[in-house]
């Protein structure tokens, strides 16, 4: 990255922590009362701002989350304690889940901080600034923001239904203050993410260290967007300039390598930093309180020789060999899953949260092209095949577009357990779009209304303008 943008001293010199007092998410004052007015000063003062944005998304709440997704939905079983776990493994969550509150409450702080700092910019106050560095940090704020919004509106709201109006409360402007906002629709909801994403990939920095959000990170993060909105032609072009992007991210090739380099792998997009404590990681070391899903190991399963004949025993064999690699006696690490072998112990590394990588980029690519109307099948195939030669599975056969939707996101699920819940928002848009019953992969999804998380009951005490989420 640049000379100018320094590491990133994570949980040291934040000037900007939000805190959520009472059960509403607006009551948001800052802890060491810095102001609108004599916070952001110069150049280094934004930046610590912008620090504190990065460090606010790796607390608890927030980084041990794909660990409770990966139990909503088909990848995993919670089997140990994990705070406010309950209902996960059921799709029966509590409304008044306290976890669930602290989750929802601390992506609003990840919001309140972004608004306060491009807020800042925007109004001139770091003196001494270039415009092009200003432009940088306004987009790495705005993609964090609509990272955030991304994030709430695929857990609470109906992101599969543009035409729904259970989207979430839109907070554009910084605030001390209670206020009391009702939910937007999920389209405008949409809309702006699409305008942080667009700025951010216009604007972002280029060559940056991976648990920086550059412009490749908005770009990755668009195509999502944008695939998840049903723009197929726009998430396939978005999808293929990252894949062939300028900036030497490239997939790896060795699966194992992704989680040996963990944030510095070529590969991987954005994550957020991880080291030796103080600086820590995320708490994706607590999966070893979760194991497998019969899912994920009847298809890891059906890769690789005859239905059944998996073996975990030492480095494993008949099994996908990604499955084989985080679950295998030789390979699971003091974790139980070997995509997260470090210890979270005091002195030791911590583990990296896989937010974006490269190789979802590529099933991306492989299905927005399956689904844009005129799409090619066989550039679609090759995205896909890229990853199972990378896996060293057999590629697969084109057969027809439904085949090949179905093969796309069983691969989803075989790269991609237990980094970002994923594989459950796939199941989401694949049951709306018609493309396989929900209830089928995962009998606990009853009806609709499982598809998404409850607001929780201490948001809606502390702003009764927010609608509850249907059968809840």
């Amino acid at each position: 990255m640049k000379t100018y943008i320094k590491t990133i001293k994570l949980l040291a010199c934040v000037s900007l922590f939000m805190v959520v007092s009472g059960c509403s998410i607006d009551d948001i004052k800052p802890l060491n009362q810095l102001t609108e007015e004599n916070t952001i000063r110069d150049e280094e003062s934004a930046q610590q701002v912008l620090n504190g944005v990065y460090d606010l998304g790796r607390e608890f709440d927030l980084s041990a989350f794909p660990l409770y997704l990966a139990a909503y939905g088909n990848e995993g079983l919670i089997t140990g304690s994990l705070s406010g776990g309950q209902g996960y493994n059921t799709n029966e969550v509590p409304v008044d889940n306290q976890f669930l509150t602290n989750l929802y409450n601390g992506h609003y702080k990840i919001i309140n901080s972004c608004n306060f700092l491009i807020q800042g910019l925007e109004a001139g106050d770091a003196q001494g600034i270039s415009e092009s560095r200003k432009n940088e940090m306004l987009s790495e704020a705005k993609f964090q923001r609509a990272f955030a919004y991304f994030n709430l509106l695929r857990y609470f709201g109906q992101f599969y239904d543009l035409n729904s109006t259970y989207g979430v409360v839109l907070r554009t402007e910084f605030s001390t203050d209670l206020s009391a906002d009702p939910r937007s629709n999920v389209q405008e909801v949409y809309d702006f993410i699409q305008d942080d994403l667009e700025f951010a990939s216009a604007n972002g920095p280029q060559f940056v260290q991976h648990f920086y959000s550059g412009r490749l990170a908005a770009q990755a993060l668009l195509a999502k967007v944008e695939l998840y909105m049903g723009n197929y032609g726009m998430s396939a072009t978005l999808a293929d300039q990252v894949i062939n992007n300028i900036e030497g991210y490239a997939l790896e090739t060795q699966y194992s390598s992704i989680f040996a380099n963990r944030f510095n792998s070529s590969e991987v997009i954005f994550a957020p930093y991880a080291g030796p404590s103080p600086d820590g990681g995320s708490s994706m070391d607590l999966v070893n309180r979760t194991s497998y899903s019969e899912n994920l190991r009847s298809t890891a399963d059906a890769q690789v020789g005859a239905i059944n004949d998996g073996d975990l025993t030492g480095v494993g064999a008949n099994y996908d060999p990604r499955f084989s690699f985080a679950y295998s006696d030789a390979t699971q690490g003091q974790n139980m899953n070997g995509k997260y072998n470090f210890g979270g112990l005091t002195g030791s590394d911590g583990n990296t949260l896989y937010h974006l990588r490269l190789a979802e980029i590529y099933l991306v690519y492989a299905e927005a092209e399956t689904r844009r109307p005129g799409g090619v099948l066989s550039d679609a195939l090759n995205s896909l095949n890229a990853i199972r030669n990378r896996a060293g599975v057999s590629p697969k056969s084109l057969v027809d577009g439904p085949t090949l939707l179905e093969d796309i996101r069983q691969e989803k699920l075989l790269e991609l357990f237990f980094e970002n819940g994923e594989p459950w928002f796939d199941i989401v848009r694949f049951d709306v779009l018609g493309n396989l019953d929900a209830s089928t992969i995962k009998p606990t999804v009853t009806n609709q209304n499982k598809f998404i998380l409850p607001i929780p009951s201490q948001v809606i005490i502390g702003n009764n303008n927010v609608v509850p989420n249907p059968g809840y």
